[in-house]
């Protein structure tokens, strides 16, 4: 759907309305697949205070809490930072030509000494034991509705919105180009300048007075501008933002060309869901009706049925077995094949949230080869899901976080001197991976004995390694001494034999002088 024009002098509330009307059937599809799975992700309005409506999907919310924590586990592990920094490439190109490239070892570890309490601080300010519950909450929302807003808030919290709470508009890429938020909050929990220009329009309002609170962010080609509104009065404050600070973050889990929204992976598996709902209704219909048992009496018998209830047990009564019988349905043969339905869509549903996937492992610790494996899985089930949050998600969170960096206490350089790049994705590798690539190069540096003897001679070692290194993705020259270092070493090493053998003049001198004084020569 494309943007509809307003008029600039239209209000936020009534902008909300036309945005919000852009939606069509959103907010009803979305409704409906809460209701499938996590209701209060999605819940119908004036659900606060009353119980929630839920399908009949037992499966539902355990299949998407799964998948969750499973995105947000590859995403934003616990145990190591999920991007890096480095020097750009240009930095890189200049500090080569000036110092050499035999030189390029030496700066390149000291480049990640420096960088590695950057990252440890940005990290630290982030606080992912307070960030991964949110993350938690949008991808939840991500897969049941297909959209989430993440706001940073002035305290450094995050909060998720969910799709009836915002609007947006996209240009032809996809990229947000406005976005406008509602809260619906008391009076007194707005802050003073707020209050305060609200009541010069209207001096009425009171502490307890529910009002409808609009942020609306509009991208002007250079920076986004902010204003807000209480209810029908606009407050403009003045208020730009370069793309690195701006405090919302829009997400999507499929967006297709020209949609302002995205699609969830419910709806993508929707079919499913509605009939695993419509059957397990039918079997609690059928259970129930088969619950309320009646006995039948035959005509011709000479019981008292009246007598038969009230009499105690243990009591006689005269009779034939079958004067009493029960009738009989086909009800359990039909619950039993609604069962086998059920079952056959709930394995294809687990199938599709990878809750049988065999890559999820139970662990405090989960390695970086996993990492991968479930961030290839991610990209492969769900046509370049991972790729996209890593772009969208996970750069822009950690170019905010380095962004906050004073650099000045932390390195030596400046915030234009470095770059940030996720570790967790497809095409980049953690520390650990870096790790694993240098145990099967120096693993595979023991091919040189399987060398015949008579070959291996006419190998240089050096270049072999080399070699080695190169296709396992390390730089060789990281760890190999330069020139002036093999001199410093060479040196060094003739320094030591020379005093060595000095000692061991020495010890002989006194050794033969102590010959001489026990002999008396």
């Amino acid at each position: 759907m494309f943007p509809t024009p307003t008029d600039p002098e239209t209000g936020l509330a009534q902008l909300w309305g036309v945005m919000h009307g852009e939606k069509g059937d959103l907010v009803t599809r979305s409704q409906e697949y809460g209701r499938w799975t996590i209701p209060a992700v999605c819940p119908h309005d004036n659900a606060e205070g009353v119980e929630q409506e839920k399908g009949d999907v037992a499966s539902g919310p355990r299949l998407v809490n799964h998948l969750a924590n499973k995105v947000v586990d590859t995403m934003f592990p616990h145990d190591r930072p999920f991007f890096t920094i480095t020097l750009t490439p240009d930095v890189r190109k200049k500090l080569r030509e000036e110092m050499g490239k035999d030189a390029e070892a030496g700066f390149a570890d000291a480049v990640r000494e420096e960088t590695a309490s950057v990252e440890e601080t940005a990290v630290r300010k982030l606080n992912l034991t307070s960030y991964r519950p949110r993350a938690v909450e949008a991808v939840k929302h991500l897969i049941i509705t297909g959209n989430c807003l993440i706001r940073r808030l002035k305290s450094g919290k995050r909060i998720v919105y969910g799709v009836k709470d915002f609007c947006i508009r996209r240009d032809l890429e996809g990229e947000p180009i406005e976005i406008i938020l509602m809260d619906r909050k008391f009076f007194s929990g707005l802050d003073a300048t707020l209050k305060q220009r609200a009541l010069q329009v209207n001096p009425d309002y009171k502490e307890t007075d529910t009002v409808d609170l609009y942020t609306h962010y509009k991208w002007d080609g250079h920076r986004w501008a902010m204003k807000q509104a209480v209810d029908e009065i606009d407050i403009d404050h003045g208020t730009r933002y370069k793309p690195v600070d701006l405090p919302v973050l829009s997400l999507v889990w499929n967006l297709s060309r020209g949609d302002n929204y995205g699609r969830g992976h419910v709806e993508d598996h929707a079919t499913a869901f509605h009939q695993i709902d419509v059957y397990s209704r039918a079997i609690q219909d059928m259970a129930a009706i088969m619950a309320d048992v009646k006995y039948l009496v035959d005509p011709g018998s000479v019981l008292d049925v009246a007598e038969l209830n009230a009499s105690p047990r243990g009591s006689y009564h005269q009779g034939r077995k079958d004067d009493i019988s029960t009738p009989e349905g086909a009800r359990r043969l039909e619950i039993e094949a609604l069962r086998v339905l059920v079952a056959a869509l709930e394995r294809e549903l687990a199938q599709a949230f990878l809750l049988n996937s065999s890559a999820t492992r139970d662990a405090e610790r989960v390695t970086a080869e996993e990492i991968r494996f479930i961030a290839m899985e991610l990209e492969s089930a769900f046509g370049g899901l991972y790729s996209r949050l890593a772009l969208e998600w996970q750069q822009r969170e950690a170019e905010y976080a380095v962004s906050q960096i004073n650099f000045s206490t932390e390195t030596t350089g400046n915030l234009s001197t470095f770059e940030v790049i996720v570790t967790t994705g497809l095409e980049t590798l953690s520390r650990e991976g870096q790790l694993d690539n240098v145990r099967r190069a120096i693993a595979d540096l023991q091919l040189m004995d399987m060398v015949p003897e008579e070959l291996r001679g006419t190998i240089n070692p050096s270049k072999f390694a080399s070699f080695v290194f190169t296709n396992h993705a390390v730089k060789f020259k990281e760890f190999s001494y330069t020139p002036d270092e093999i001199a410093k070493n060479n040196q060094a090493a003739q320094q030591q034999e020379q005093a060595s053998m000095n000692a061991q003049a020495n010890a002989n001198v006194q050794e033969q002088a102590g010959k001489a004084a026990f002999t008396g020569e």
